[in-house]
């Protein structure tokens, strides 16, 4: 027999959870509504911390922080060939870091800059 658990949302949140993911799957848009684009990245934030309770929710669940200072990094895509894919693999365990901290710090070797 397994315990019941309602998670580390206490009732009263549980309850407002469950209102608005129904909410959600339900919300019909009415026929002739004009939908636009928001007006730039912070739109929306009021209804992502209504929906998610306070603004460290928010930021826990959009994702990575920047690596620049305010807004977003640049990010690169690269193809490399899979002899070079398995030696970053091995570098980045051998340190205990992620991939991508082994290649940010490559190339800052590479271009001479420091951080």
């Amino acid at each position: 027999m397994t315990k019941d658990q309602t998670g580390p949302l206490g009732p009263e949140e549980q309850d407002r959870y469950h209102r608005l993911a129904e909410w959600a799957e339900t919300a019909d848009i009415a026929p002739g509504a004009k939908i636009t684009k928001a007006a730039g990245p912070g739109a929306g934030r009021a209804l992502l911390e209504a929906a998610l309770g306070s603004p460290e929710a928010v930021q826990r669940a959009v994702g990575k922080p920047s690596l620049s200072g305010k807004g977003t990094s640049p990010t690169l895509s690269i193809r490399i060939p899979k002899d070079l894919a398995e030696l970053l693999e091995a570098r980045a365990e051998l340190e205990h870091l992620k991939p991508s901290v082994v290649v940010r710090d490559a190339l800052r070797a590479y271009l001479g800059h420091s951080s």
